[in-house]
């Protein structure tokens, strides 16, 4: 029989008793979850769908979502120094680590019952009409197809019965703009024009990126170059960069036009992944200015007739201001860590 050294026993009853499990607590169970992951639920108190959305950082900091504050969660009115009394009627930003839930309710509809993004005539008596694509998952899932007339709610064919809306989850980020001016007075050798370049923060521009929900996300139309120059103009006060897409498919031989209901079904589209960075192209302090002076010859000349004749053709005034404000403009970008 083999024996142990009561020193070495008592070594290891100390080492058992001081590494011993005596707890555990189950913080969340199920797969990992990504940031701005987002599951979507029918709230039966507040009869409407609504979005719970994991975490996400932007330059470190949780985003936010606007909500009433009568539906706020508990820690954000604790931080705000809220009571039930206060919060009635008031509007609050929540941060996503205060786990809010974000209401949605700019739904657009696809399939069956949608409105054409487009219509055009073709002579007299035809019309054509563009509608966005129902995604193949969901015609599989029997959503009807687009009707064949802008002008009738044709019956989808082949059962397919079912109807499919829509919604865009975005984040955006508040930043400085850029806007341009003219300003003219009169110098020794005639009027001279001043093109003028100002950096603003609008008012109620948010510290922290926050998110939105919007029927469809549209790309802004690209600026034109010469409206840029011509007349005053602003650049966004935002940046914005898509979350998900939440789609609801309602039951069988729903009618058409229905509100989504809690007898419709969630499918969520991610887009985005991992947390982010944002920045700008350029740092001017807000509020201040850039100018560039251009001697026009053209004493006591009216604003437009000046501006027009410095930019009516191609020369090298009109493309010196180009190349001074695309130096000058502000422009944010995301991108992931």
């Amino acid at each position: 029989m083999k024996s142990i050294p009561a020193r070495d026993w008592n070594a290891l009853i100390d080492q058992l008793r001081r590494d011993q499990v005596i707890g555990c607590t189950a913080l969340e169970h199920g797969e990992w979850r990504h940031p701005w992951q987002v599951s979507a639920e029918w709230n039966p108190d507040r009869l409407r769908w609504e979005a719970r959305i994991q975490p996400g950082f932007v330059n470190g900091l949780d985003a936010e979502v606007r909500v009433a504050a009568k539906d706020a969660p508990a820690d954000t009115l604790r931080r705000l120094k809220l009571t039930p009394a206060k919060a009635a009627k008031k509007m609050v930003d929540s941060w996503l680590t205060e786990d809010p839930r974000m209401p949605l309710n700019k739904w657009r509809a696809i399939g069956r019952d949608a409105q054409p993004e487009s219509v055009s005539a073709v002579g007299i008596d035809e019309i054509n009409a563009s509608y966005e694509p129902v995604p193949e998952f969901f015609l599989a899932l029997g959503a009807g197809e687009p009707p064949k007339s802008p002008l009738s709610f044709a019956p989808s064919t082949g059962g397919n019965t079912r109807l499919l809306r829509a919604t865009e989850i975005t984040l955006q980020k508040d930043r400085i703009t850029t806007g341009t001016d003219w300003t003219f007075g009169s110098g020794a050798d005639g009027t001279f024009a001043q093109f003028n370049v100002t950096y603003r923060l609008p008012a109620g521009a948010r510290k922290r990126a926050y998110l939105r929900s919007v029927a469809k996300l549209r790309p802004p139309a690209p600026d034109d170059p010469m409206a840029r120059l011509m007349v005053d103009w602003e650049s966004d006060p935002f940046d914005t960069i898509p979350v998900a897409t939440v789609y609801l498919i309602s039951p069988e031989n729903a009618v058409q036009n229905s509100e989504p209901g809690p007898d419709w079904s969630p499918y969520v589209k991610h887009h985005l992944f991992w947390n982010l960075i944002h920045d700008v192209t350029v740092q001017p302090p807000s509020g201040s200015s850039e100018n560039m002076i251009l001697p026009t010859g053209l004493a006591l000349g009216v604003a437009d007739s000046v501006i027009n004749q410095i930019l009516a053709t191609i020369n090298d005034k009109n493309a010196a201001l180009a190349e001074f404000l695309g130096k000058r403009t502000v422009e944010g970008r995301f991108w992931t860590i």
